[in-house]
């Protein structure tokens, strides 16, 4: 056992954990260079509009995937104990009920998406493109989305046991493959179809490969005897479910229903454009929520072992890495994003630096709710942040309605920012606070108003000083990337130098540390 401030902390969790940071980094950052690249012949080989169906289709995919009802989440939450206790009868129960109930799901999204396919067109606008095979392309996403149900069960066992960067390794090495394939595609075909079928094809091939190797790695999942579940493990499974539901229903009323009014009123040639930001985004938050994602598995094993007291201890720190890391990525992002995109795919597929402030402002907002979003899930915290999930799911929605007419894609960013930060933020901390460490949500509060200041106010000058700079290209991209990320880097280290939280992150750092002989 490894000594910390505030009690002991399992060497084993620390290990795990940060062999899956690492893992998921560098997948992540691979494959996110992959995904560019892929862009890049896309847009060469292909016409604009496509690039927009992309955007509007995996929107759609996520509508399709409220299928789930939260039932992954909620079995994975119910993992956690048996794992950590040796429970192998429990683990096998769970992940019987898992895999009926994902086989179904998987052919309920294939199902929908089948009486969906021949209205697909009417979500394009007024002024919609005529593009050939519409219906048969918005029926691959679908059926990629539901194959992937089929077998991804058994990557959540690996995930929910610590050793997510197993599943990691398999799902990157994959998405390098596809790309390479999807790129030779591109330009020996110029065909849409089979660039699809790839994407299908890797989804089938990994998640055979994830479950051939978690079979390996709990060969008891190959048993035939297996109890039936107990009626108070059903009763807590039943109850997430119920809580993730309204989850699921918060998630379609946030991107997806966004990325539709954008379609709808503003026209695929704008969410064409965002879809390239969107890319970026994306592939950072993934970045940064796989750290997330792989200390979730620790923290539901430090809850079902450690004290409420060093719990939130865990989560203060956790908050603080939270919070340096959006202010120094959106830093990056806000002085360097344009000078990218010119680069990448050229200067008519960017966004004036306005809407660019509201895009990343979004990020930064939605971002900051990564270390509560980790410590609901771990907990199993779902019913209590049910209502977040109704009031986003009305008001968002709404709130982009009403402001996209006025402002544009400016309006429907804002009025993301508008629910992510008064809906979305509150409820989620305060499910923490109150049901995980029984404190009071003003301590949240006062942090996250300090961390904010701290980031606008650094993100600010890191700006000032990138745009005076009389730089274009690489060079405007490299100048603004470092200006963007050091600055805030450098107040976030001399603000907080002398607080717990970053004499604990350099602490565990340390350990990792090569050691002098």
């Amino acid at each position: 056992m490894l000594k910390c401030e505030g009690g002991f902390v399992s060497s084993s969790r620390v290990a795990n954990s940060l062999r899956n940071v690492f893992a998921a980094w560098g997948g992540q950052a691979v494959s996110a260079i992959a995904s560019f690249v892929v862009r890049m012949a896309f847009v060469s080989c292909l016409a604009q509009e496509y690039l927009g169906l992309e955007t509007l289709f995996s929107s759609l995919l996520t509508i399709l995937a409220l299928a789930d009802l939260g039932i992954g989440g909620a079995i994975v939450f119910s993992l956690y104990e048996p794992l950590a206790n040796g429970n192998k009868e429990l683990v096998k129960s769970l992940m019987r009920l898992f895999k009926r109930a994902y086989i179904l799901i998987g052919a309920v999204i294939i199902g929908i998406g089948l009486l969906l396919a021949p209205n697909v067109h009417m979500l394009l606008g007024a002024d919609a493109p005529d593009i050939p095979l519409l219906e048969v392309y918005f029926f691959c996403f679908v059926l990629n989305t539901g194959v992937s149900y089929f077998f991804s069960y058994k990557g959540s066992l690996i995930m929910a046991d610590q050793k997510g960067y197993v599943v990691y390794l398999i799902q990157y090495g994959f998405q390098i493959v596809m790309a390479c394939a999807q790129i030779a595609v591109l330009y020996l075909t110029h065909n849409y179809l089979i660039f699809l079928a790839c994407m299908i094809a890797s989804t089938i091939l990994q998640n055979i490969v994830i479950a051939i190797r978690a079979n390996k790695m709990y060969p008891y999942l190959r048993e035939k005897d297996i109890q039936p579940l107990n009626k108070e493990v059903l009763e807590t499974i039943k109850k997430n479910v119920l809580g993730l539901i309204m989850h699921k229903v918060a998630g379609v009323a946030s991107t997806p229903v966004s990325n539709i009014v954008i379609t709808t009123f503003a026209g695929l040639t704008v969410t064409s454009l965002y879809g390239n930001y969107l890319l970026i985004t994306n592939s950072l938050s993934r970045i940064v929520d796989r750290v997330f994602d792989s200390i979730v598995a620790s923290v539901g094993n430090l809850g079902a072992k450690e004290s409420e007291s060093r719990q939130y201890e865990v989560f203060k720190t956790t908050f603080f890495i939270n919070a340096f890391l959006y202010a120094c990525i959106s830093g990056g992002l806000l002085c360097s994003v344009n000078a990218f995109v010119s680069i990448w795919v050229g200067d008519s597929w960017r966004f004036g630096q306005e809407v660019v402030v509201f895009i990343v402002l979004l990020f930064y907002v939605k971002g900051m709710r990564c270390a509560a979003v980790s410590f609901t899930s771990a907990y199993g915290l779902y019913w209590y942040t049910k209502w977040k999930a109704v009031l986003e799911a009305v008001f968002l929605p709404i709130l982009s309605l009403i402001l996209v007419g006025p402002l544009g894609i400016v309006g429907v960013l804002l009025a993301g920012v508008i629910t992510s930060v008064c809906i979305s933020t509150v409820y989620e901390a305060w499910a923490v606070y109150a049901h995980g460490f029984h404190r009071p949500l003003i301590n949240f509060a006062i942090a996250y108003v300090k961390y904010a200041l701290l980031a606008a106010f650094s993100i600010g000058i890191a700006y000032l000083v990138s745009s005076i700079i009389p730089v274009t290209g690489v060079l405007a991209f490299l100048t603004g990337g470092f200006f963007g990320v050091f600055v805030p880097f450098l107040f976030y280290v001399v603000a907080y130098r002398k607080s717990r939280e970053l004499r604990e992150v350099i602490s565990i750092a340390k350990r990792f540390l090569p050691k002098r002989s």
